[in-house]
């Protein structure tokens, strides 16, 4: 297997400087003592060029990707053939507060529930409207 130093590069300019202050730990093999050794450097990450937010026009792409039904991978593929350097997980995570803040919250609560079933245990008069027969709500 062949290893592309430039993809090697890219993969450390995007992860961008690394932080100063560090900390190594030391398991040697014949105690099971474990010896720790830390960097006497400050963190430093003011002049932080790693950028935590992505531009509004990924947002945007993001989301029409996302209103088109596509899948987390390929949304992301596709992210990446229009140069946007986003990570897995970077949108994995804002695909998560884009379906709470679409659809809401995945979950009910118990009162919810209740009401819910109240408010829709009238027959309706539609044939194709769901409806509750019967609940028992108890804590």
């Amino acid at each position: 297997m062949e290893i592309n130093q430039q993809d090697i590069q890219e993969k450390r300019k995007f992860r961008g400087k690394q932080c100063n202050a560090a900390l190594y730990l030391h398991y040697p093999n014949d105690t099971d003592e474990v010896v720790a050794f830390c960097r006497a450097n400050e963190h430093d990450h003011t002049n932080s060029i790693h950028r935590k937010v992505f531009p509004e026009e990924a947002n945007e792409n993001i989301e029409e990707l996302f209103g088109l039904r596509l899948k987390l991978k390929n949304i992301h593929q596709v992210l990446q053939d229009k140069n946007f350097r986003i990570t897995f997980n970077q949108l994995k995570n804002y695909l998560v507060r884009l379906r709470k803040k679409k659809f809401g919250p995945s979950t009910l609560i118990l009162g919810e529930l209740e009401s819910l079933c109240i408010e829709k245990s009238t027959v309706p008069q539609a044939d194709d409207e769901p409806f509750v027969l019967s609940y028992n709500v108890t804590v």
